[in-house]
C-alpha cells in the first residue's frame, strides 16, 4: 500500500505547504476537489511546479473524512496525495475543442484503452451545457463492457455560472479530466444509491435536442416547472434542482434528470443528461433523512461484498445536500467507519458510476461510491 496524505486546505498556498510538509514523502499522484472560492486557475498555478500528476474538479461542496478532519466542507479543497507506483496510473486533461459530447467521450475512452489494457476511469466533466450522459456513452463505446467509470459533473458552489476541471498542467471550463488506473495492479469497485421517488402525473417531452428540452406536453419547459413549483424565474434555477424529472427509458428503466441552466427567452431547460423527444417524465422528490438511511443500508450491503479499500471516493448530488443538509454527514461517517480509510469526495451537478451489476450510467440525485484498492494481491 502506498503512503498517502488526505487533508482540507483553504488556499492554493496551503495545498502546496501540506504536500511539501515532509521530506520523507514524495507523492506521484494527487486528487483535489475544490470550491471555486479558492480560484481554480490559482490552484493550477500553485501546484504545477510540484510536477505531480493531479486530477481535480470544482465543487458544490467538499467531502472529507480522516482521523484528523471530518465531515462536509465549504469553500475549501479536499485533497489526497499518494506515492503510488507511477506505472499504475495516468492523468489527462481534455479540452472539448468543438467536439460533440460523444466525440469527447470517445477520446477519453481511447486514451484510457491506449494507456492500459484494462483501465478503470475516474472522470470529471465541466461545462453547464455539456451532455454528460453522452460523454459517458462515448467512453463506454470504446471500452469493454462493465469497465469501471466513476466521477461527476463539476460544480461551482451552487452558483450555476461556470465550472472547472483541471490537472497540474491546466484547466478547462468546457472539457473533462480523467485518471486511469491499471486494473491488473489497482482494484476499483463502485456502487450507486439514490432514494428519489416519482410524484405527480406522467408528462411527455414534446420537443428536445440532446439534453436541451424546449417543450413538455407542448408547453415551454420553464412554464411547466414554474406552474408546478409556483416559482418565478429567479427562483427556478435555485429550487428547481430539488425537483428533477424522473424519465422512463424505452427499456423500462428509470433515470433522474436535473436541469443545469435556464433559457427564459426560449423557455428551455438544459439538463445534465439527454431527454429525447417522446420520453415520458414526471416530477420527483426526496423525503429528507430517508435517502440517508437508504444509502447507508446500501453501503453496508456493498461493504459485505467489498470489505477492502485504501481510499473511498464519494460523488454526491448537490440536490441531495439541499434536501438533507447536515444529515449527509452521516453518510460520510458511515463510509469511514465501514472501510476505516480516508474518504474524499464532492457534491456534484451529476454523477457517474457503476451499479451493483457493473453497468455504468450517468445519474442525478444520486450518491456514487468508488473503492480504490492499491493492494498488490488482487486475487
Amino acid at each position: 500500500m502506498p503512503q498517502s496524505i488526505c487533508f482540507a486546505a483553504y488556499s492554493p498556498e496551503e495545498i502546496v505547504e501540506r504536500v511539501n510538509g515532509s521530506s520523507e514523502f514524495h507523492p506521484t499522484i494527487g486528487i483535489i476537489f475544490s470550491s471555486v472560492a479558492l480560484g481554480i486557475p490559482e490552484i493550477v498555478a500553485a501546484v504545477s511546479p510540484l510536477d505531480i500528476p493531479i486530477v481535480g474538479c470544482s465543487t458544490a461542496g467538499e467531502i472529507l473524512m480522516t482521523p484528523d478532519e471530518s465531515s462536509d466542507l465549504e469553500q475549501s479543497a479536499a485533497c489526497w496525495f499518494a506515492d503510488l507506483d507511477p506505472s499504475q496510473s495516468a492523468v489527462a486533461l481534455f479540452e472539448r475543442n468543438g467536439d460533440s459530447a460523444l466525440e469527447l467521450g470517445n477520446r477519453i475512452g481511447s486514451w484510457g484503452m491506449n494507456t492500459f489494457k484494462d483501465p478503470a476511469f475516474i472522470v470529471g466533466i465541466s461545462g453547464l451545457k455539456n451532455d454528460a450522459e453522452t460523454v459517458v456513452r462515448g467512453i463506454k463505446a470504446i471500452c469493454p463492457k462493465n469497465t469501471p467509470i466513476v466521477g461527476g459533473l463539476a460544480g461551482d458552489d451552487g452558483n450555476f455560472t461556470e465550472t472547472y476541471v483541471f490537472s497540474d498542467r491546466g484547466y478547462s471550463t468546457d472539457g473533462a479530466v480523467a485518471v486511469v488506473f491499471d486494473r491488473s495492479k489497482v482494484r476499483v469497485d463502485g456502487t450507486t444509491c439514490s432514494g428519489w421517488v416519482g410524484v405527480g402525473m406522467d408528462m411527455v417531452v414534446t420537443s428536445s435536442e440532446g439534453n436541451v428540452v424546449y417543450t413538455i406536453n407542448d408547453r415551454p419547459a420553464t412554464d411547466i416547472y414554474k406552474d408546478y413549483l409556483n416559482l418565478n424565474g429567479e427562483a427556478l434555477q435555485k429550487l428547481g434542482v430539488t425537483f428533477p424529472l424522473l424519465a422512463r427509458r424505452p427499456d423500462g428503466t428509470e433515470v433522474i434528470r436535473t436541469f443545469l441552466s435556464v433559457d427564459t427567452g426560449r423557455g428551455s431547460l438544459t439538463f445534465a443528461g439527454s431527454l429525447p423527444q417522446g420520453a415520458k417524465v414526471r416530477f420527483s422528490s426526496s423525503f429528507g433523512y430517508e435517502i440517508i438511511e437508504k444509502s447507508i443500508r446500501e453501503m453496508e450491503d456493498f461493504h459485505a461484498e467489498h470489505p477492502r479499500a485504501d481510499l473511498v471516493l464519494l460523488f454526491s448530488c448537490y440536490a441531495r445536500r439541499i434536501a438533507a443538509g447536515s444529515m449527509l454527514a452521516d453518510e460520510t461517517q458511515a463510509a469511514s467507519a465501514l472501510w476505516n480509510v480516508p474518504v474524499i469526495g464532492l457534491f456534484t451537478y451529476g454523477e457517474i458510476g457503476n451499479n451493483r451489476m457493473g453497468e455504468c450510467d450517468f445519474y442525478n440525485e444520486t450518491l456514487c461510491i468508488a473503492l480504490i484498492d492499491f493492494n498488490d494481491d488482487l486475487t
